[in-house]
Formats: C-alpha cells, sequence, structure tokens
C-alpha cells in the first residue's frame, strides 16, 4: 500500500496492467469504480491540472470511468473526479438499526427473562420452577 500512495513511486506492475488489459484486449467501453479510498486517484502526478507524465492520466488513459461513492464522503469523491476524470455517482448509505431477534429466539429470549423474574420472587418461583 505505501508503494501505491508513495509520490515519488511509480505504480506496481500489476496495476498498470490492469488498465492496459481492460483498454487494450479486454476493450471495455468504460470503468467502473467501486467504495472509498481507491488507489488510482492517488498515484503520482499533480494535483491539478494532469498530463500524460502524471500516473492517473496514464493508466485510466482514454476510457470513460464512473465512481460510485458514498453521499457522506464527498472530498475523496472530488478527488477522484478530479485526478481520473471520473464520473461520480452518490448513494446514501442506508440506516443501522438493531435487528432484534426472530422467530422462535424471542420467545426463548421472553422465557428467560421470565425465569430470572422468578427466581428473585419467593413467593411464585419455588412453586413454578419445582416439577410436579
Amino acid at each position: 500500500m505505501r508503494l501505491l500512495f508513495a509520490k515519488s513511486a511509480s505504480p506496481h506492475h500489476g496495476f498498470a496492467a490492469y488498465y492496459t488489459y481492460l483498454e487494450k484486449i479486454f476493450e471495455a467501453d468504460a470503468v467502473l469504480h467501486f467504495g472509498t479510498h481507491g488507489s488510482l486517484e492517488f498515484m503520482p502526478g499533480k494535483q491539478v491540472g494532469m498530463s500524460g507524465t502524471c500516473y492517473p492520466d496514464r493508466l485510466i488513459n482514454s476510457l470513460p470511468s464512473a465512481y460510485l461513492y458514498a453521499a457522506n464522503n464527498p472530498s475523496e469523491a472530488t478527488i477522484a473526479k478530479r485526478r481520473s476524470y471520473s464520473a461520480t455517482v452518490s448513494y446514501l448509505t442506508p440506516p443501522a438499526e438493531n435487528a432484534g431477534l426472530y422467530k422462535g429466539l424471542k420467545e426463548l429470549k421472553e422465557l428467560i427473562e421470565s425465569y430470572r423474574g422468578l427466581r428473585g420472587n419467593e413467593a411464585r418461583g419455588p412453586a413454578i420452577l419445582t416439577p410436579s
């Protein structure tokens, strides 16, 4: 990873070969990037006004690029747009919720809580818990 983000290092040969393969051999119509913290846009080269000597420009070459980015990360989406010529597509991340229990597990949890409550109740607990 250090080599991918080093300002003075060239990209790993496999990384460079991948983009060459996509364009020249596979003849892809476009490249779709998913996620964040991509490495193409962080390759060595100028921050603005890319030229043919900057690695992001050399790697993406003439392939159209679309980058799917979470809407809560606009700064990195801007870098991807600027340095890899990507059209960015934003999406909202789904809200996180407690999934809770389902089916028999919910009933089991209620029975366990009921059992725990009976152990402290000296009037009802022993009568219910003692097998007949």
